[in-house]
């Protein structure tokens, strides 16, 4: 640790998908900064991580609807921030994976578009390494436990495409 404090941040977020049929798609956002992610935000204070994670899909895509599959949860962390005058800060992300019946996104500010993507083209869209473990791991649990997602979701009819 330099002579700097360092702070410690938490976001976030789900990594989100619709099922039709046997297709699979999810949803990858599109940043201002240029590369393409999944919905995340900072934990405000006495909030839990599911909430934080809901409160920012409905910000960010306007999406409310999300069912949390039990079972997967993702973290990584990464530094940043050390400039002049700045301490270096470390940054906590989890993920929880969500199925939703909506399609239409609405973009917040922070965005520039929004995509639903087969795992197929979005594991080589998302733009940071971590977040393509992430996909991968996601992809890997929904089909070693396709019969779990069968039966929390066996109501639905996968909405329109």
């Amino acid at each position: 640790m330099t002579e700097h404090a360092r702070e410690q941040e938490h976001s976030c977020g789900f990594v989100l998908f619709r099922q039709l049929g046997e297709k699979r798609y999810y949803l990858l956002m599109h940043y201002k900064a240029g590369h393409w992610d999944f919905p995340k935000g900072h934990v405000e204070k006495n909030e839990e991580e599911e909430e934080t994670a809901r409160r920012e899909l409905t910000e960010e895509t306007g999406i409310t609807r999300a069912d949390v599959l039990p079972g997967f949860k993702y973290e990584y962390e990464y530094e940043f921030g050390a400039r002049a005058g700045h301490g270096l800060r470390s940054k906590l992300v989890t993920f929880m994976l969500a199925r939703t019946d909506e399609y239409e996104v609405r973009i917040s500010h922070e965005h520039k578009g929004a995509r639903w993507v087969p795992y197929s083209r979005g594991i080589h869209m998302v733009t940071f390494e971590n977040a393509k473990r992430m996909l991968s791991s996601a992809e890997e649990f929904l089909r070693a436990n396709h019969e779990l997602v069968k039966a929390k979701f066996k109501g639905e009819t996968g909405g329109k495409k």
